[in-house]
This record gives C-alpha cells, structure tokens and sequence, in this order.
C-alpha cells in the first residue's frame, strides 16, 4: 500500500471523523446546484427582465463566494480540531511535507464526494422547492434535467477545493510535536476582550439603527451603504467583544453564576463565543440578508396588492368626460359579451387649483350605496373631508374649515372609506354649491351581481392592449401576481438558500465542539450529574449559540424592513412580521432537531 492508497483508506474508514466537514461542504454544493437549477431554468429565465437575470448572476457570484469562505473556513476549523492526530502521525514518522500532501489529498477526496453527492441531493432539493412554490405561491415550474448547472457546479467545485487544498496546506497548526500531542490536555488560556471595542459595538448599532430608523422615506436609498457598513462593522464587534464582555460579567456576579446549573453552561461560553465569532457574525450577516430580501419582495406585492384590494368597485372609469362615454360604451359591450351582469353609478369629480377635490352629496351617496357604505349628509354650510383607505397615508391634519366660491363651510371627517380614490384632499359638499368653475373628471364604477373569476378576468384582459384605462380589479391583481411570482420566487429561493447556509454554520460549529463537551459533561457525569440536569445543560448551551445570531438578524431585519416601508412613509407592516416570524419558527424547529440529536450523541459517548 503506497501513500496515497493510505490516505485514501483512512479518509473512507474514519467516515465519523469528517462527517461534519463533509455535510457542511455537501450543503455548500447543495445551494450552489439548486441556485444554478433555477438560474438556467427555461421557463423561470424566459419571464425575467435583464435587470433580474442580472441579479441572479450576481446572487450567483456571491453565493459561490460565500461557499468558499465557508469551506475555506470550515477546512480550517477541521484541522485545528485534529492537532492531537498530526501528533501521532509525526511520531510514527510523517514528515511535514507528507502531513501537507495527506491534507491535499483527503480534501480533494472529501470535495469530490461532496460535490457528487451535493449535485444529486440538489436535484431532489430543487423539485422540493418546487412543488413548495406551487402549493404557497401558486408558481409553477416544470421539471427538466439541469445539465447545464450540473457540468457548471461539478466544474466549479472541483476547481475550488483544488484551490482550497493547495492554500489550507498553509494553514496547517504550527505547533512543536509535544504541543499537538497535548493538543487536547491543554487549556485555553485567559480570555481578553477590549472594553473599547465593546462600545464601539453598541455606539455602531446605536448610531446605524438611528440612522436607518430617522431618515425620512425619500433618503433612505442614499444613507443604506454608509448605514450597512456601520452595522456589519458594529455586528462584529458585538459577537467578538461584546458578547465575550457580557458573559465574563455575568460570571462574576455569583447569585446567578452559582445557581443551579448555570456555573457548568457558562464556564466556558465565553471561550465559545469568542471562537464562534466569526461564524456567528457569518449566521447574522446572512441571515439578514435573507430576512431582507425576502421581507422587501413581500412586503412590496402587499402594499400594491393592498392598494388595489382596497378599491371596492370591480370595474371603474376615470377621466375627461367625452373620454369616459366612449369608454364606457366599449366596456359594456364587453360585459355583455362576457355575460356579466353588474350595477353601474357614475359621478363628476370637482379639482380646484390648490389640488383639491369634491364631490356632490347625492353623487357620492350614489357610490356609497354601490358597495354597502353609509351614506353621508351635509347642510349648507357644511362639508365632510372623506379620508380613503387606498391611500398610502394621511400625514396632513385634518381640516376645520374650507372656502368655496367665496363660501366658508365647515368640515367634518369620515375615516377609512372606499366610496372613491382620495389620494388627495377630498370633501363632500353640498348638491347647492356652485362648482361649475372648476376642472372636472368623471368617474363610473361597475359592480357586478353575480360572474366567476374567469369572466371578470376575461373582460379586463379585453382591455390590456388598448391605450384608455379601464381599472379591472380582478385583472389587475392577477397581473400584480403573474408580474412579482417570478421576482418573489427568485427572492423567496435566494433567502432560503441564505437561510439553509446559516444553518448549516451552526450544525458544523456544534458538532466540530462535540469531543470537548463529551469530556466535559464526562467529568461531571461521573460527579452524580442527573440524565434529566445533563440534557437541561446541553438544551441551554445548544440554545445560546442558536439563537444568539438569529436574535441579532431578527433586530437587523426588523430595522432594515422598517427603512424600507419608511419609503412609502409606512411604519413597520404585519408582512414584515410574518417574514421575520416564519424564519425564526424555522430555526426553532432546527433547534429542537439539533438539540435532540446532539445530546444523544453526547449520552451515548458519556456512558461508554
């Protein structure tokens, strides 16, 4: 048997030993294959715009990136968890030239299973993205077979381990021969971490948050560079001396310290935290990034889904009078044709030259009774300012008083209605006023009795190529829809992607600490430590470095997506929430999972 036969061999026969390595760079494969799935499918490509399809390069290029590091990374934690077995192979007579070459040639063969078995897993991955996508979003996509992104992710990886096995040659642990023996025996020393650079992290978050939070809608897109920047910068600073800072003080004080269980959990998390910094940082940057593509996507098909659902009337013209009669011709025609049965009323809108707007009383009494309203009285010296819920927002006081025609009426409010658009200052007036002095536009809004939603779609569609607007509720909403499913799914793809990358951190840093928790709890275990306080400790630690980096994404998220709503003057939407909810409902249940898993893995080593 020649060296390489060798290496080979105990790469295959210690299976155990690179199974976290191996499933973090399968999972790596994974997203990278199902990514290109969709990047080159026909039927996704061919209903993109070029400035989507340019963003999907780019996700592409950063997804490849971020596999990369990742792996590079996770090589790196690998090796430094194995000093104790570069010990003994050196006894027995490996050279350091020899230790290299066996790391070259143990990654590649790990990089090649990991790429085969990521592209095939990948495939069943994408048509479980799929048929979800079908079910939630109603977005369907057929099946073809992806040889373009199998020759592409096949071809990619390859070359990057290659390129990682050559460079992680360098970063082989630089220890005497007694130092990698006793790898394992020693401890790590004291813990330092700067106070300054501890509040360096809150003034950044503080100041970022602050920042994104105050600037007003229209300058939100000119502060986010500068405002990202403070808070990645402020994100690592919290896990890789904050966090280290809160837990050393948490120690100290000895009411809680030495409570129960808690001495053993938080010995040494400070440790943990400060060596999981980057890959915590890593979790929360990213998991960010997922919460905020998919929130903006969401939330922005809801605002413009909501604004069009908030329009009572199925059909509705709007315009300069002789427009709108030949208009309304045409559309009842067609709703003959189509044989929808519907309610029509029709009323003349007055605009005066401070852009504001009225309507008659018995006018707008006549569209309230179309769709169920309250209809509204006035006196004649009274009008009532009507406030639309298809307006994004009403920032202006309410009015008091309005002169018309030399006339001061008083006014009074109604909230929320949706008799008619008022994106605009709008009053109901009395039927005597005298408005003949103003622009006028005319508005005939149709209901229907009784038709099926393919009627109503067939009589908007009637409409789509002409160059006169006619609103066509229904029709509209499925145009909104059939415009975001591509965008939103793509979103949707790219944050759980993200999302699945995170994870997959977490599960590498927890089971690569694996050996020294079994010593750990080993010793205590055989001190009379109960199963029941074993998993409760296990539960807790497990707990902290989950949720930990989720936490923080969540706040990044949270304030990232109200910057967003803050352009259409909005403050933070349930959409938002639901968003940022539904992820960390995800990560629970991956706790859980991982949780159980692991502490049996941990019970069952204690007791051997």
């Amino acid at each position: 048997m020649n060296f390489n036969q060798f290496v080979v061999r105990n790469t295959l026969r210690n299976k155990h030993l690179y199974m976290a390595y191996f499933l973090s760079t399968l999972m790596s494969v994974m997203v990278f294959f199902t990514f290109t799935v969709f990047a080159f499918h026909p039927d996704l490509t061919s209903g993109l715009n070029k400035n989507v399809q340019i963003g999907m390069l780019a996700a592409a290029i950063i997804i490849y990136g971020f596999a990369f590091f990742f792996v590079l990374y996770s090589m790196d934690v690998f090796l430094q968890s194995r000093k104790k077995e570069f010990g003994l192979l050196m006894i027995q007579g490996m050279s350091p030239k020899q230790l290299k070459k066996m790391v070259f040639i143990e990654n590649l063969v790990i990089g090649f299973f990991a790429t085969i078995c990521g592209s095939v897993l990948g495939i069943g991955f994408s048509q479980v993205i799929l048929w979800l996508s079908k079910q939630l979003m109603h977005v369907t996509y057929g099946f073809y077979f992806p040889t373009q992104a199998l020759i592409l992710t096949i071809v990619s990886f390859l070359f990057l381990f290659f390129l990682i096995s050559f460079f992680i040659q360098f970063r082989l642990p630089r220890l005497t021969l007694q130092e990698l023996l006793k790898a394992g025996e020693l401890g790590k020393g004291t813990i330092k971490a700067s106070k300054v650079k501890g509040f360096l992290a809150l003034l950044l978050l503080a100041v970022g948050y602050a920042i994104a939070l105050a600037t007003p809608g229209q300058l939100v897109p000119m502060v986010m560079i500068p405002v990202i920047f403070i808070v990645v910068v402020g994100t690592r600073f919290f896990f890789n001396q904050l966090s280290v800072l809160l837990i050393e003080g948490f120690k100290k004080k000895q009411s809680l310290f030495w409570k129960k269980t808690n001495m053993v959990v938080f010995s040494d998390l400070a440790f943990r935290m400060k060596d999981n910094a980057r890959s915590f940082f890593l979790v929360s940057i990213i998991s960010t990034v997922a919460f905020a593509a998919i929130g903006t996507l969401y939330g922005f098909q809801s605002l413009i889904l909501e604004q069009t659902n908030a329009v009572s009337y199925e059909f509705q013209v709007q315009g300069d009078p002789k427009e709108v009669k030949e208009l309304e011709t045409s559309l009842n025609q067609v709703l003959v044709k189509e044989g929808v049965d519907t309610r029509a009323a029709s009323a003349t809108i007055y605009q005066n030259e401070n852009n504001q707007q009225f309507i008659t009383q018995t006018e707008y009494n006549h569209m309230a009774e179309l769709v169920g309203e309250k209809t509204l009285s006035t006196s004649t010296n009274s009008a009532v300012e009507i406030r639309s819920v298809n307006a994004m927002v009403q920032t202006k006081q309410k009015t008091d008083s309005i002169k018309i025609s030399n006339k001061t009426l008083a006014v009074s409010t109604v909230e929320d209605t949706k008799v008619i658009p008022a994106y605009q200052e709008t009053f109901v007036v009395p039927d005597t006023l005298d408005l003949s002095g103003m622009a006028q536009t005319k508005l005939t809004n149709w209901q229907p009795k009784s038709a099926s939603r393919e009627q109503l779609l067939a009589v908007g569609k009637a409409f789509e190529g002409q160059p006169q607007y006619i609103f066509a509720k229904t029709y509209s909403e499925q145009s909104i829809l059939d415009m975001f499913k591509p965008i939103l799914f793509v979103g949707v793809f790219i944050g759980i992607v993200f999302f699945i990358s995170a994870g997959s951190f977490l599960y590498f840093r927890l089971y690569s600490d694996m050996d020294v928790d079994v010593e750990k709890f080993k010793m205590i275990y055989k001190m009379g430590l109960s199963k029941s306080e074993l998993k409760k400790m296990i539960y807790q630690q497990v707990g902290i470095l989950f949720f930990t980096p989720i936490i923080i994404s969540v706040i990044h998220g949270a304030v990232a997506l109200t910057a967003m709503y803050h352009i259409f003057n909005l403050g933070m939407q349930l959409t938002g929430w639901q968003v940022l909810g539904t992820f960390v409902v995800i990560q629970a249940v991956y706790y859980i999972i991982a949780r159980t898993f692991y502490f049996k893995k941990v019970y069952r080593q204690i007791q051997v």
